[in-house]
Formats: C-alpha cells, sequence, structure tokens
C-alpha cells in the first residue's frame, strides 16, 4: 500500500471514521453511566489515533496496519456482545472487515473473506443463542439479515477491488513501458545500434519474450538488428517467415501468445513460435521491414491491449530511427557525390585548357581560373570584380555594344546561351582573337544567379584556317590543270590507240596475203618471221582494245541501275562459253551499278580465275558475297597457281604482270579496268593469294 494509493486514501479514511464513532459512542456510555465502557472505548480511540498520526511518516504501512487490524478486529468482537451486538460494535466490525479486505493484497483478500464471514456468522449465533452469559451485555436485536448482507457486500467489494487493481496493474505497466519509450527517445542523439539494442532489450523485458529482432522485408529478408545469437536470431527468423510476410504484406500487428491469438481468419504459411507478437516498421512513408518479439517458452498466457499498443508504439519510434538512418545514409553519400563533384569540378576549372570565369547578374567578374589569367596576363585580384566586357575589350565599340546587347538578353532569358568571336588586347598589348561562350547558372524557379564565360585563344587557328583557304584556293587551281591534263592525255591516249588501229590492221592483213598467196616463194626462216609479226600485230591489237576500254571508263558517265548478279553471272559464263561444271554459285542478291562496267568487271575477275586455274586437272571456282552492314562484299575464287603476296601493289598497276607470255596470256590491263570501275562505283577491289593454293578478288559495292 502506498502513499497516495486508493488503498491508502480508505485506510485514512476508515481510521477517522473509527475515531468519529469511538467519540460517539464514549459520549453515549458516559451519558449512561457505564465508565468501564467508555474507558475500553477510549483505549480504542487512542490507539487508532497513534496509528493514524504514526501512518503519515511511517516508511512502511504494513508494520502499522497488521497491529492495528488485530487490535480493533478484537476490539469489535468483544464489544460487539458488551454493548448489544449489532447496535453496537457490529458496524465497527463490517468497517474493519471492509478495509482489511479493500487495503489486502489480492493473495490476503480471498483467505479474508471466508475468515470474516464465519467469524460473523458465529458472534450473530452467539448473540442470540449465548445472550445470557455474565460476560455478555443485554442484546434482544439479532439480525440474520445482517451477515447476509454484509457477506455480499463484501464479497462484491472484493470482486470489484480485484477488477481494480487488475486496471490499475495494466496501468502501471503500461506506464512502465511509456516510461521506458521516453527514456529510449531521450536517447535519440546516441550511437543508432545501441539505441536499437536498447529498444529490443526492453521489449524483450516488458513483454517477457526471449529475442527480439528486426528485420528488412523491403529488400528480401535480412536482419537489421538482434540482441540474441545469430544462429537463434536466423531460427526464429526462419520459423516466423509466414508471420513476418503476412504483417509486411498487410501493414497489421500480429500476436500470439499460447492459446490467445489474432491470427483467425489469417493464413499463414508455415509455422511459427508459440510466442510472438510483430508488427510493421515503415520508412520514408514506405513499407520498410517488421519488428519481431519471439520465444519458445514464456509464462504470459496472453497478451494485452497495452502489450500491443507499446510494440506498435515502440515500432513507430524505431521507424523513426530508421528513416533517419536512411536519410543520414542518403546523405552521407549525397554529401559525398556533392563533394566528388565540387572537387571534379574545381579539377577541371582549375585546369583546364581554356579560360573560365563565373559572373554576376551584373556582369561583375566573381571567379577566374589560371587558363584566363595566364591568357589575359593579369593576377585574378586584377580581374575580380571587373566587367564582362572588360576582359573582351579590343576598343572596336561595335563589338563591345553586341556584346553587351548579348549578355543583357541571356539575363533576362531571351536566350540561353550565345558565342561571340572579338578581338582582345592582352595586359602587355599583345593582340588576340578570342572566342568567348556565355551561358547561365539558374535556381529551382529558373532565375538567373550567375553567368559562366569560357574564354578560348582562337589566334592560332584563325591564321591557320587562313592558310588552309588559301591553300585550298591553289588546290582549286592545281585540280584544274590536273583535270585539264587529264583530259588532254585521255584525248591523246584515245587518239594514238585509235590511230594505231588502222596500219596495224594493214600489217597484220598483208603479212596474211603474203603467207597465203607466196607461200612456196619464202623458205621456213622467213615463213616463222611472218608468222611472228602476225602474232605480235594480234597482241598489239589487243592491247589497244584494252587502252581504249581503260580510257573509255575514264570518260563514260555512270548511271546506276538495280543489276541481278546471279544473271549477270550465269550470262558472261554462257557467253564464253565456260565449264559450268567448274563453276560453285552462291545466292547473289541485286545491288546498284552501272550494268556494262559491272560486267567487264566479273568478266576480267572470271576470266583470270579460269586462266590461272586451267592447269589444275580439277578447276573449281566459287562466286558468292558477304553482306556487311552498309555494304556487300563480292568475291571469285579459284584453286589455280596463286601469286605471291609480296608483289600485290603491282597486279592493280597498268602493263603490270606477275607471269609470263608463255605461262598465261594477258596484256596487264585487266584488274587496272577493274579497279578503275570500282572507284567509279565508290567501292574499291582487293586480293588474298598463297602460290599453288589459289587466289580470292573482292570487290564491295554500297547498299
Amino acid at each position: 500500500m502506498k502513499e497516495g494509493s486508493l488503498e491508502y486514501k480508505i485506510f485514512k479514511s476508515t481510521l477517522l471514521f473509527i475515531m468519529a464513532m469511538l467519540i460517539y459512542a464514549m459520549a453515549y456510555r458516559l451519558y449512561l453511566e457505564e465508565y468501564w465502557t467508555t474507558v475500553g472505548y477510549g483505549l480504542g480511540w487512542i490507539f487508532t489515533y497513534v496509528i493514524w498520526r504514526v501512518s503519515r511518516q511511517a516508511q512502511s504501512l504494513r508494520l502499522i496496519v497488521v497491529p492495528w487490524a488485530v487490535f480493533i478486529f478484537l476490539f469489535a468482537i468483544f464489544f460487539w456482545f458488551k454493548t448489544g451486538g449489532l447496535n453496537g460494535s457490529g458496524l465497527v466490525f463490517f468497517s474493519v472487515s471492509l478495509t482489511l479486505v479493500i487495503i489486502a493484497s489480492r493473495k490476503w483478500r480471498i483467505r479474508l473473506i471466508p475468515i470474516f464471514i464465519i467469524t460473523q456468522s458465529l458472534l450473530v449465533w452467539a448473540d442470540i443463542y449465548l445472550k445470557h452469559l455474565p460476560i455478555w451485555g443485554v442484546n434482544d436485536k439479532p439480525e440474520i439479515d445482517f451477515v447476509l448482507l454484509t457477506s455480499i457486500v463484501i464479497s462484491l467489494v472484493v470482486m470489484l477491488k480485484n477488477n481494480y487493481d487488475d486496471k490499475e496493474e495494466k496501468i502501471e505497466k503500461f506506464s512502465r513501458g511509456l516510461r521506458e519509450l521516453h527514456r529510449l527517445n531521450l536517447k535519440h542523439d546516441s550511437n543508432l545500434d545501441e539505441v536499437l539494442t536498447d529498444y529490443l532489450n526492453s521489449g524483450t523485458e516488458l513483454l517477457g519474450m526471449q529475442t527480439g529482432v528486426i528485420v528488412d522485408m523491403s529488400s528480401g529478408t535480412s536482419i537489421i538488428r538482434n540482441i540474441s545469437n545469430e544462429q537463434y536470431a536466423a531460427e526464429q527468423l526462419s520459423l516466423n517467415e509466414g508471420v513476418l510476410r503476412k504483417v509486411y504484406e498487410e501493414d497489421t500487428t500480429l500476436f500470439r501468445a499460447g492459446s490467445s491469438s489474432n491470427l483467425d481468419n489469417k493464413k499463414i504459411s508455415g509455422i511459427a513460435s508459440k510466442y510472438f507478437i510483430a508488427s510493421p516498421l515503415m520508412v520514408n512513408n514506405a513499407k520498410y521491414g517488421v519488428l519481431l518479439f519471439a520465444a519458445e517458452e514464456s509464462k504470459r498466457n496472453r497478451f494485452e491491449e497495452y502489450d500491443i499498443e507499446i510494440v506498435e508504439l515502440m515500432a513507430i519510434n524505431i521507424s523513426h530511427l530508421l528513416d533517419i538512418k536512411v536519410w543520414s545514409e542518403h546523405q552521407k553519400k549525397t554529401d559525398y557525390e556533392l563533394h566528388l563533384s565540387e572537387k571534379r569540378f574545381k579539377t577541371i576549372y582549375d585546369y583546364a585548357n581554356v579560360g573560365i570565369c563565373v559572373c554576376d547578374r551584373k556582369g561583375m567578374i566573381l571567379m577566374v581560373n589560371r587558363a584566363l589569367q595566364e591568357l589575359l596576363e593579369y593576377t585574378e585580384a586584377e580581374l575580380i570584380g571587373e566587367t564582362f566586357y572588360s576582359i573582351s575589350d579590343s576598343g572596336d565599340l561595335d563589338e563591345m555594344d553586341l556584346d553587351i546587347r548579348q549578355y543583357e538578353k541571356i539575363v533576362v532569358g531571351e536566350i540561353d546561351h550565345y558565342v561571340i568571336e572579338k578581338k582582345n588586347t592582352t595586359k602587355s598589348g599583345k593582340e588576340i582573337i578570342i572566342n568567348k561562350t556565355v551561358s547561365t547558372v539558374r535556381d529551382e524557379n529558373e532565375k538567373v544567379r550567375f553567368t559562366v564565360m569560357i574564354v578560348d585563344d582562337v589566334t592560332n587557328r584563325k591564321l591557320n584556317e587562313t592558310k588552309i583557304s588559301n591553300l585550298n584556293q591553289q588546290l582549286e587551281v592545281q585540280v584544274e590543270k590536273m583535270d585539264v591534263a587529264n583530259k588532254e592525255l585521255e584525248a591523246f591516249s584515245y587518239s594514238v590507240s585509235h590511230d594505231l588501229r588502222a596500219p596495224l590492221r594493214a600489217i597484220d592483213g598483208f603479212s596474211k596475203i603474203i603467207l597465203e598467196d607466196h607461200e612456196d616463194e619464202f623458205n621456213e626462216e622467213s615463213k616463222r618471221l611472218l608468222n611472228v609479226i602476225i602474232k605480235n600485230s594480234g597482241k598489239m591489237a589487243m592491247l589497244i582494245d584494252d587502252l581504249l576500254t581503260f580510257s573509255r571508263i575514264t570518260r563514260k558517265i555512270t548511271e546506276f541501275k538495280p543489276i541481278n548478279f546471279e544473271e549477270l553471272v550465269l550470262g558472261i559464263i554462257e557467253e564464253q562459253a565456260l565449264d559450268e561444271s567448274s563453276f560453285a554459285i552462291g545466292t547473289l542478291p541485286e545491288a546498284k551499278g552501272e550494268p556494262t562496267l559491272m560486267k567487264q568487271v566479273l568478266s576480267n575477275l572470271i576470266g583470270n580465275a579460269v586462266k590461272f586455274s586451267a592447269k589444275e586437272e580439277k578447276p573449281e571456282i566459287t562466286i558468292g558475297v558477304h553482306e556487311m552492314d552498309d555494304h556487300y562484299e563480292f568475291f571469285v575464287k579459284d584453286n589455280g597457281v596463286g601469286f605471291n603476296m609480296a608483289y600485290y601493289d603491282k597486279i592493280f598497276g597498268v602493263f603490270q604482270r606477275l607471269h609470263t607470255e608463255e605461262e598465261f596470256k594477258g596484256t596487264g590491263v585487266g584488274l587496272a579496268i577493274v579497279q578503275k570501275v570500282m572507284m567509279k562505283h565508290n567501292g574499291k577491289v582487293w586480293a588474298e593469294s598463297e602460290e599453288g593454293v589459289g587466289t580470292t578478288f573482292y570487290f564491295s559495292l554500297p547498299k
């Protein structure tokens, strides 16, 4: 019984009531001249008064209440009979009994009820049937109803008091939990792990559980903090995984303590601890995890409403702490990234090869990097506070006026940047040309806070551009002269080739006539010489034809059309009466080109493949294509004699041959024609070869 409690107040009030009643009894007994009885009442009053005075300073009221209760109890029994039973001390007996029932603990309260009822019943029986004994007073008013009434009243008071004690105990436990939460809230500035551990320890102690765990469910299932060993925490996590998932998904508190549970109509996958209570955690207004307290053995047979409320308050506080933790980690990351960004900017700003300066809205220079100081030959102190146009002042008023007007436009938002090239004079008087780019830095309201100027020295570039322009003009003149020379050379080549054909035909014709008509008049040597003339004139005619073809390609106006290459290849084989069994032709696509020229290319490549593989026992010629992203690569492959790749640079030259006339016939112009045609098609031709293995020629055409 504590000072200020309900029991204490009832006890004090009872003492005052009994003292008042005893004063009345003493006065009444004096009136009746019953002096010894008055003395007895006086002793009872004195003892009660002493108890009342001492109880105000006593450290333990139990030491006071017990002797007083025994005294008053015996005192009431004695005077019950001495002063007339119920009309006398019966009321004192009832008052004392009721007081003891109220102030006693729950354990003693249950024991006192039968003692009081039996004692009172015996006293009433004695009052009725033994009233003529010498010790008793005279009592002719027995009341059986009094026994029943007082028994019922005391029983009801016991029930109410027990209920009151239960409520008070719950309030005390709830208050204890709130005080503990308040204590933990005061530690928010401490180490977060220590605070979380304190929360789990306090919750475990308040709830009578074996372990407490904070679980992150937002990215899998991981333990943030626990107060038991890792193995036990992992076991509880696995055991209650279904509960955790349900709490996380439905954002609700679930519990079980023996047979008491709120899992009704909740489908939980897997098993769960015999005793647990789990509440959801929210971070940044989003689902985060679960606060779990669990045990396999506990003295608890149920969780009260205040238990659930305490756990939910804990979950809210822990959520707030985790919210601060997440925010703090995010802030640290943001600060680190900002630091890196500032460091990168500072490094770029300080060591950039171009001049950089930052100005305010009015154009006053606030910052300037090393490159700009070196370019203008001014120190940072000399440039800070100057206007933006002063760093690019060449004395040209028109340039300065344009620069100022553009700057005003960028500040008011008409344009977002501008670029201007202008002359500038350095501190030493050196004339340079700069390229200045001006842009803005705006705040969240799109208001211009700063302007950034990038200044590049383009003096050398301008000089080089002038030189290049002059060289281009000279080159154009040379190209025109070369075009004229090429046209004259082509005309001369065509004229020579054309004019040589007539005498060459005469030589060939007359040599054949002489040999046919005067064969008998010549000896064998003369006949051999005439045959040599005829053979070489034929060779000369073939060479002239190739030269004419080569010169025509240069002058020919190309008109690209879709070409079916498969049909083109088959037509060439049929036209030249080649052995089709020697050819393996893949699926060839349709591509654009000049039909006549492309026929010339394929005729030359196929003809070379046939010629150089003719000595093989089984010639094999493969014609196919590789399709690339933006072009086709056609190829003609043979298994002929091949050539040494060391002489690759010679094969596309005019009159260049890698084999003798006796080995393989030819003029050495065919591949030069192929290369010329591919150049006109914006393609190229190349070859891969190995002596004794064969050769593959490739040519490409754009799609």
